[in-house]
């Protein structure tokens, strides 16, 4: 049965394995059985991940995120954790959407699964 599943990533991208392995899991939800509908949330320290400037391949992210996209998933950053970072969304790279206000919590809160990295 396909299920709506968020995959929060809310630690620093250097220094730390969980963005990678987040989109790890996040490419695994989604390219299941089921094939589940995934949205990945840059939040907290994870907006840094969700720059342009980042440099995935050094992160590990090109593959998973290339499979991501193959399942039809999404990929969004948090406006608010974006603002107390300095973070403008200028600054996302261009494959991922800024969602401001409640509509994280409101994801979060509609979601049947949640995963938190």
């Amino acid at each position: 049965m396909k299920r709506d599943v968020v995959v929060l990533l809310t630690r620093a991208p250097y220094g730390r394995v969980h963005v990678p392995e987040g989109l790890r899991a996040a490419r695994g939800v989604a390219a299941g059985f089921d094939r589940h509908d995934v949205t990945v949330v840059f939040t907290q320290d994870a907006v840094y991940a969700a720059r342009d400037a980042v440099d995935r391949e050094a992160l590990n992210m090109i593959g998973h995120l290339a499979d991501l996209e193959a399942a039809e998933g999404r990929m969004v950053a948090d406006g608010a954790a974006m603002a107390e970072r300095g973070i403008e969304a200028a600054e996302i790279a261009p494959d991922v959407d800024v969602l401001e206000g409640s509509a994280v919590g409101e994801l979060i809160r509609g979601a049947d699964h949640t995963l938190d990295f």
